[in-house]
C-alpha cells in the first residue's frame, strides 16, 4: 500500500480539547504524514489558500497535500486514520454504510460545546 500524501490540519490552538485531540494525532504519527497548523498562525492561509473564506473558527479543517482537496468537521477523521500506522488499516471502514453519520454526529457532540468547556468565547 503506497502512503498518501501528507494532511494539512488547520485547528484553533487556543482551543484545549482541539489540542488535546492535535497532541494525540501527533504522537500517533509515526510517517509524520499530519502537518498541524494552529488558526492562529498567520503563514496558515500561506500553506493552504485553499481555506481563505471558510469557517475555519467553526469546526478543524484539513487539506490533502497532493491533490489540494479540502475537508471539514468529520470529513477529516478518515483522512487523518489513512495517515497513521496504527490506525490506517481502520480508514476504509469509514466508507461503510451510515459510519459517516456516526462520524458526523460524534464530531458534532465533540465540538459542540468546545467554547464553553474552555471558557473562551468562539473566534467569530
Amino acid at each position: 500500500m503506497t502512503r498518501p500524501a501528507p494532511l494539512l490540519l488547520a485547528y484553533d490552538g487556543e482551543c484545549p480539547l482541539c489540542r488535546r485531540m492535535v497532541d494525540r494525532v501527533q504522537r500517533w504519527d509515526g510517517w509524520g504524514l499530519v502537518v498541524v497548523f494552529p488558526l492562529q498562525n498567520a503563514e496558515l492561509l500561506h500553506m493552504a489558500p485553499e481555506l481563505a473564506g471558510r469557517p475555519l473558527d467553526l469546526e478543524m479543517h484539513a487539506v490533502d497535500t497532493g491533490n489540494r482537496r479540502v475537508f471539514a468537521g468529520a470529513e477529516i477523521l478518515p483522512q487523518i486514520l489513512r495517515r497513521l500506522p496504527r490506525w490506517c488499516l481502520v480508514a476504509p471502514l469509514m466508507s461503510l454504510p451510515g459510519a459517516s453519520t456516526l462520524a458526523r454526529r460524534f464530531y458534532l457532540r465533540f465540538t459542540a460545546g468546545r467554547h464553553h468547556t474552555s471558557g473562551r468565547t468562539p473566534l467569530r
